[in-house]
């Protein structure tokens, strides 16, 4: 998947693509500022799905979460905790914790999107870890 930012107006937009993007080829989906005061929330708009996604919270802290058209809660990012040590972990090593039914891939996406808005370059060595809340419950990870 690749990114394109795209200035339209005041607001930064930022488009995603399935593969080089082409001539005439629709993104996915796009990311905007929910305002262009200050830091807000962001706004995420899919293509062929009427539904608005809204990212809320500070991804320089790594504590955002993903809700949808109904304002429920269907990912959060957050800083990694070692579980044996209680220590958090570097800004580069985070949790995405995915509700059942939405996309895992898509919320990765828009992880990637969030940090290039924030201008955050991941290092090369950065880590996601997409969690499944239902591994979460039984004391099981796993990782990626």
């Amino acid at each position: 998947m690749r990114f394109h930012k795209r200035r339209l107006s005041l607001h930064q937009r930022w488009e995603g693509f399935v593969g080089e993007r082409t001539d005439g080829q629709k993104p996915i989906f796009s990311v905007k500022r929910s305002s262009i005061i200050g830091r807000s929330s962001l706004t995420v708009e899919v293509n062929d799905n009427p539904e608005e996604y809204q990212i809320e919270g500070s991804f320089a802290q790594r504590c955002c979460t993903i809700l949808d058209g109904k304002q429920q809660s269907v990912a959060e990012i957050k800083r990694k905790v070692d579980a044996s040590t209680n220590v958090v972990l570097g800004k580069d090593v985070i949790s995405l914790l995915v509700k059942p039914g939405f996309d895992g891939c898509f919320a990765v996406a828009l992880v990637l999107v969030i940090d290039q808005i924030n201008g955050d370059d991941f290092d090369e060595g950065a880590r996601v870890e997409v969690v499944d809340p239902l591994l979460v419950n039984s004391n099981i990870s796993s990782s990626e």
